[in-house]
């Protein structure tokens, strides 16, 4: 797949084949790039170091990567290195929340080898090497090869990410302590030669470790991929890895574990995060989705009897300002069989809670969510019963989750992209956040205009009504540290936005397009547009495009249009507006000035005098679209206003 990418991208723009919007791998990591997508949580960038010596762990050796919402990187008690990526987001129906994924990229996100011409190859890439295990002791016995020690665990080729290629592999070696080498690929699994979207199943793997050379103590196992390692390809992801004794040949994968799959979603209806200021009660979701599954495999007729409950925090308090029960269901049969959770209580439930917000700019929900067995204290897996979400309320809109499983882009130099929102209360435009992939060619240039379209009253892009002044620079890197901030571009001059609805977002200046970060978890492809030159498409592409519009304090409305023409400090006022072929400019005053009308690129297309009074000007001429009316008194500041002119 990811050999094709560039011929691909050339035939489309020379066939000009419809479809013009597209998804593609990053070039490299930005969850790691981006401060403000860094998982929340006190484990959050735990860093390793190969210097690092702990005990020998003893069995069990159970690992489930439920930590993911708070850390993107394995903990440290467990593994000895850290250049996978521990998410929330890349695995499909994982066996429980968080999955470890392999990749072309290293810790810090970048391309292990950025200037590979060769993009068939296939190179060594990540390591996951386990902190030292005691395999010659259990307790006070000593163990045996008869004493059926195994190490399973699942794996999922692909995911949400890049196919990886039948040259491309996912490999396991154990350690022989006594001798102190490596006995290499006893298990491995190779790509496949189509992008075989239709496999989405993790499947589960054994290793019976009979072999007396690893039953010693300071025993160790390590998972490798091979990839095209010039960037974010080739994608496995590993999840429920479990070492223990007298397992059985048959019954391997009877796992007495309940678990949630998924961070749920979000508490808003058409957002994951929004201005504060901005939200009304008819913002607020009903209900939201929750993913719990049954992992015991042989559960077909009695089930499980679960019971799942949420509480609400608002940040940093401790005392929960909702509380949800949805219940018990007495009879959740194995996913195997029946799939995620589907008592709705528990996959639906109802979110009757009233936001009260404090006199702020911002608050954060933390919502914790815990399911749980009455008499099964021992659940196989306790910590993937409980996840933490956040509901941020910030100063922008938020589409996505906060995590990128791939890239969005269009073709065409002049192509635009567009998120859809609704100003509930008249606010300033200050910039966007465009999760841009950073990674590429120093010497390649990608340069992209921030624009403002109006609702064309249906739903769609209607008028352009604000284009910023200055083309922007993409930043490019390939340094370790520091971390980027914020990827916020700030409008030239910020844009007063009364209430509406804006599609809101940037056109590009080159054709092979500008990659932008997409979350493939969450949809909100109904609020993404693009225009490739063809006119204004929705989004076809089950995502959401990360691009966010950032509102800040509110500046004088003169900016805007009938804010503008209420003001009392304003000594004209201009109408009608929108205008068809005619334009009246109105001095407050019996005095005389100049007008100038400028275009959407900055460039005067008509000027005159004002001799008190009214002044008509004609506009018949004009192209339907957002002008700039600029009118100066002498003695007195230039004031400006938009116009529009639709014919």
């Amino acid at each position: 797949m990811k050999k094709n990418l560039l011929v691909i991208a050339f035939l489309i723009s020379v066939i000009g084949i419809q479809a013009q919007e597209g998804l593609r791998p990053l070039s490299g990591n930005i969850n790691y790039f981006y401060k403000d997508l860094i998982p929340q949580g006190p484990k959050a960038l735990v860093q390793h170091s190969s210097k690092t010596s702990l005990p020998s762990l003893q069995l069990p050796f159970i690992e489930d990567f439920s930590y993911s919402p708070s850390s993107s990187y394995p903990l440290n008690l467990f593994w000895s290195d850290s250049s996978v990526f521990v998410n929330s987001g890349f695995g499909i129906a994982p066996p429980s929340i968080g999955v470890a994924t392999f990749d072309g990229l290293n810790k810090y996100g970048y391309p292990y080898t950025p200037n590979l011409t060769n993009m068939s190859m296939s190179l060594p890439a990540d390591y996951l090497t386990s902190q030292a295990i005691n395999l010659y002791t259990s307790g006070s016995n000593t163990l045996q090869p008869t004493d059926s020690v195994g190490l399973s665990f699942f794996y999922q080729a692909r995911g949400r990410g890049d196919t990886p290629e039948s040259t491309d592999s996912l490999i396991l070696d154990l350690y022989k302590p006594a001798q102190g080498v490596w006995a290499s690929r006893v298990w491995h699994a190779k790509g496949n030669t189509s992008p075989n979207t239709n496999d989405t199943i993790f499947k589960e793997a054994i290793v019976w470790l009979t072999d007396t050379a690893f039953l010693h103590d300071n025993f160790k196992f390590r998972f490798r991929n091979k990839a095209t390692t010039a960037g974010d390809f080739d994608h496995w992801h590993l999840d429920y890895i479990y070492i223990e004794k007298f397992r059985s040949l048959l019954t391997y994968n009877l796992y007495d574990d309940v678990a949630l799959g998924y961070i749920p979603t979000p508490f808003l209806t058409n957002y994951s995060a929004m201005p504060l200021k901005q939200y009304l009660a008819s913002d607020k979701a009903l209900s939201n989705s929750v993913f719990i599954r049954n992992n015991r495999f042989n559960d077909t007729t009695v089930g499980q009897n679960v019971s799942y409950e949420s509480q609400m925090f608002e940040e940093p308090l401790t005392t929960p300002t909702y509380t949800y029960s949805g219940g018990a269901n007495p009879t959740l049969k194995a996913f195997k069989y029946k799939g995620w959770n589907d008592l709705l209580p528990h996959r639906k439930p109802a979110f009757t809670h009233t936001f009260t917000f404090p006199a702020i700019d911002s608050v954060d929900y933390r919502i914790k969510h815990y399911i749980f067995r009455s008499g099964f204290p021992n659940d196989f897996i306790q910590a993937n019963d409980t996840v933490t979400q956040y509901q941020c309320f910030r100063n922008y809109y938020a589409f996505d989750d906060g995590s990128a499983e791939g890239g969005y882009y269009i073709l065409g130099s002049g192509g635009r992209i567009l998120q859809q929102i609704k100003v509930n209360v008249g606010d300033t435009l200050r910039a966007l956040r465009i999760y841009f992939d950073p990674v590429g060619n120093y010497n390649s240039t990608y340069k992209f205009r921030m624009n403002v379209w109006s609702d064309l009253g249906n739903g769609s892009p209607g008028l352009l009504i604000h284009v910023d002044s200055a083309a922007t620079n993409i930043v490019k890197h390939y340094t370790v540290a520091p971390r980027p901030s914020t990827p916020e571009y700030v409008f030239q001059k910020p844009i007063y936005l009364s209430p509406g609805t804006y599609f809101i977002g940037f056109q590009q200046l080159v054709a092979t397009g500008i990659t932008v970060g997409f979350d493939k978890n969450i949809n909100h492809s109904d609020r993404l547009w693009f225009d490739s030159g063809n006119g204004w498409t929705q989004s076809s592409i089950y995502g959401s495009a990360m691009i966010r519009a950032v509102f800040g304090p509110k500046i004088p409305p003169p900016v805007g249009i009938r804010e503008f023409n209420s003001s009392k400090n304003n000594y004209f006022i201009a109408y009608p507006n929108p205008a068809n072929n005619d334009l009246n400019i109105e001095l407050k005053e019996n005095v005389n000035g100049t007008y100038n009308i400028i275009n959407s690129i900055g460039q005067t297309i008509k000027a005159g005098l004002l001799e008190g009074g009214t002044t008509s000007v004609q506009t018949s001429e004009f192209s339907n679209g957002v002008y700039f009316l600029t009118v100066t008194i002498k003695g007195q500041a230039p004031q400006c206003s938009k116009i529009i002119i639709q014919h």
